[in-house]
Order: structure tokens, then sequence, then C-alpha cells
């Protein structure tokens, strides 16, 4: 994102102006926000049944990063677009970051819901611990990592979170001089731990990796906002994300004939004659 900032001037002296217009010269100040992109999607059944002809199989919302809340709200609604009830059995996918678990949790609270730890992330958050616990046993930090996962999927998740709590304490000798990374994925761990039974996810035929939103996250989304020579004033990156949104959904026709009907009856008012007040 970019905004054009007025350039600061010494008191007495004449702003700089363009050679055209002579507006005040101006310096473009550049920023950056990340978008949330959410899916809601219809599990492969067990029976290899293909989708029927017209069947909704998944829809997409994206949300800048201020907009959290709604991002969850749009979560549901696409899941009720997809015929969502109080008995559906939802699934929800993502890292394990504390602000996401429980905002996915309130928006499907009322039907039963299964958080399920992104296994790619949580490989990634193993590979971190692994890369703070080599100084203290000297083990590859990949070697380390690879075993964990394993306990893991085995449901040994408290054996994992106990070993980086007991390297925390021994990596110092008070809280400020301790490997904080090793306390932070304890905790990170110890807040998922019903989330990574991989294994049993897997023999029940559940998906375990966010792979289809990290790819729309490419094509979706970096694709317009991040092409060659752009950039966006913030207050339209809502407007190109939901345009995005629509375009992926397949609802791009539908709401520009609904925006082109609504411009007909407004253009069908303003030719009416209108009644004079003494009238």
């Amino acid at each position: 994102m970019a905004t054009l900032e007025p350039i600061p001037v010494p008191p007495g002296e004449e702003p700089k102006r363009t050679p055209i217009r002579k507006l005040k010269v101006r310096k473009k100040k550049i920023g950056w926000e990340e978008a949330k992109a959410g899916l809601a999607q219809k599990p492969r059944s067990k029976d290899g049944r293909k989708p029927l002809a017209g069947e909704v199989i998944r829809l997409y919302s994206v949300r800048p990063t201020d907009a959290l809340d709604e991002a969850f709200e749009d979560l549901f609604g696409l899941a009720c677009l997809m015929g969502w009830t109080r008995t559906t059995e939802v699934r929800g996918l993502a890292d394990g970051a504390r602000y996401i678990r429980p905002r996915m949790e309130k928006a499907f609270k009322d039907g039963p819901f299964k958080f399920i730890l992104d296994r790619p992330h949580c490989k990634e958050h193993l590979s971190d611990a692994g890369a703070a616990l080599k100084p203290l046993t000297g083990e590859d930090a990949q070697t380390w990592a690879t075993s964990a996962l394993a306990q893991l999927e085995d449901g040994r998740t408290s054996e994992v979170v106990d070993e980086l709590r007991a390297a925390w304490l021994a990596s110092g000798d008070a809280d400020e001089t301790r490997n904080d990374v090793l306390r932070v994925e304890a905790g990170y761990f110890d807040w998922n731990k019903d989330a990574v039974a991989y294994a049993e996810y897997r023999a029940l035929g559940w998906s375990t990796a966010s792979g289809e939103i990290e790819s729309f996250h490419r094509h979706g989304v970096q694709a317009r906002v991040k092409i060659s020579g752009a950039w966006w004033h913030p207050a339209g990156i809502d407007d190109i994300l939901a345009l995005r949104t629509l375009k992926a959904n397949g609802w791009w026709d539908e709401y520009w004939s609904l925006q082109r009907q609504q411009w007909r009856e407004r253009a069908e008012g303003l030719r009416r004659p209108r009644t004079s007040a003494a009238a």
C-alpha cells in the first residue's frame, strides 16, 4: 500500500510544485498489510463420489488483517451458503495462532466443531524448536523435529511439551537469560495438544494441510495486488479484495447483473417528473 504525503517545508520557504499543474510535490509513503483468506470446502466423500453438476464444493473469502472479526463471520456465512446446519460436522484447519482458533470455535459454536493444526505450520514450529534445542543437546534440528512430529502423530504431545519446557528451564539461570523460543514453542504445542493427532485424522480420511488456501493466496490475491509496478491506496484495498472474491467464487456475472439492474432502477427514478410542492 502507498499514500502520497506532504513534504515538510522549512518556515518561510515555498514548497516545490509540479511543472504542469503546479501542485505541491508529495512523497510516496509505502506500507504493507496482510490479507486473511478463508475457505469453506466440502470434504471429499469416502466413496470417491464426484461432485454433482453445479454443486459448490468450495467458497473463498478475503479480508485485510484489521477486519479479523468480519473474516470469521464471512467464513461462517460461506459455510451456511454451502448447507451448514447445527448437525453439520465442521473441521477447522489453520495455523495455531491464539487469535485464530478461538474465533473459529466461536463462529461454529452451535454445531460439532473440531480444530486441526495445519501440519506444515506444525512442522515449521518444530523446526524452530529443534534449532533452539541444538545448542543444548547437539542434536540436528531436523532430526529432532522429525522425531517430535512422530510423537505428535501418535498422540504423545505432552512428551514434546515437557521436553521443550525442561530445555527452557535448563537454558539459563533466570527467565530473562533463558531461550525464549523454547518457552514459546512449548506453549504453542500445549495450546494445540488436542489438534495434532495426524495419524488418527488420516485414518478418518480428514485433511491435515491447508494447501488449498495457500494456493488461493497466490492465484487469488497476490496475482492481482502484487503485480509489477502497482501500488494501492489503503482506501481501495477492501474493494479489490472483494472483487477478487467475487471472481474466485463464480459470482462475478451475478454481481454485475445486480448492479446494472440497480443502476437502471435509479436512472428510471431520476427520469420521472417531480411532483411540485404546491401540488
